[in-house]
């Protein structure tokens, strides 16, 4: 029965169900993996527009790619601390490098993610390295430079950020 039909508490709680069946119905329209899906009913973002391949704002999935972006930003700042600690100044603007090899070594008690954060503390532009993957053995001799830019890096090599 509808909650209109019904009285009180059990009214109440019947139209609250009425009411997420509704949004969920509504929804479903808008996934192209549903059976109900409907392509003139969809507010689809287009790719390339704002938001597009982003979770929506509030939700859990948007939640957790906050999360994981934090975690990623931790993970750069003690990278950064590692070849601070274990690198040599070099250069005349005095920054910190390191070779491939002695820093995945280093690494290998600390993190098994090594490769994939150099990726994305190169796509911060607070490292720079040759070519696009690094393997060990053949990356070896590869240098690993620090750049100004991890001089104003927001995490510190504990992980913390800094305030």
């Amino acid at each position: 029965k509808s909650g209109k039909k019904m009285g009180g508490k059990f009214g109440a709680m019947a139209s609250m169900w009425d009411s997420k069946a509704a949004h969920a119905n509504a929804s479903q329209k808008n996934n192209v993996f549903s059976k109900h899906y409907d392509a003139s009913a969809s507010k689809g973002i287009k790719k390339g527009a704002k938001g597009y391949g982003q979770a929506p704002e509030g939700s859990k999935s948007a939640a957790r790619a906050k999360r994981a972006t934090e975690w990623v930003k931790e993970q750069v700042g003690i990278l950064l601390g590692v070849i601070r600690r274990i690198g040599a100044k070099a250069g005349a603007r005095g920054l910190h490098e390191i070779r491939f090899g002695t820093l995945f070594v280093a690494y290998q008690d600390i993190s098994d993610t090594l490769v994939g954060i150099l990726k994305r503390a190169r796509k911060y532009k607070v490292v720079a390295f040759e070519g696009d993957m690094l393997w060990q053995g053949s990356s070896d001799n590869v240098v690993i430079a620090l750049t100004e830019k991890a001089v104003e890096w927001g995490w510190g090599a504990d992980g913390k950020k800094k305030q």
